[in-house]
């Protein structure tokens, strides 16, 4: 998963010169339409992290399987 999300930043520049490019040929109208969009969506994606993440004094405790069904991990203090 590391390897993954490494090679996802090293493609972040590329996205943005392309970004950069494609707005370039776009209109005000929709250039102010995409940063609006991109904002909304990095807005929510922060927002939806932090209600879901765990407190400092909680402990993971990870899925397993009682009698046949798949409990879910979750975070215990």
């Amino acid at each position: 998963m590391l390897r993954l999300a490494e090679f996802g930043l090293f493609l972040v520049p590329f996205g943005l010169f392309l970004a950069w490019l494609l707005l370039e040929r776009v209109s005000a109208r929709m250039a102010i339409f995409a940063g609006v969009a991109f904002v909304l969506i990095e807005g929510a994606t922060i927002w939806y992290g932090l209600e879901r993440r765990m407190d400092r004094d909680e402990t993971y405790i990870p899925a397993r399987m009682e009698n046949g069904r798949i409990v879910p991990g979750h975070g215990e203090r």
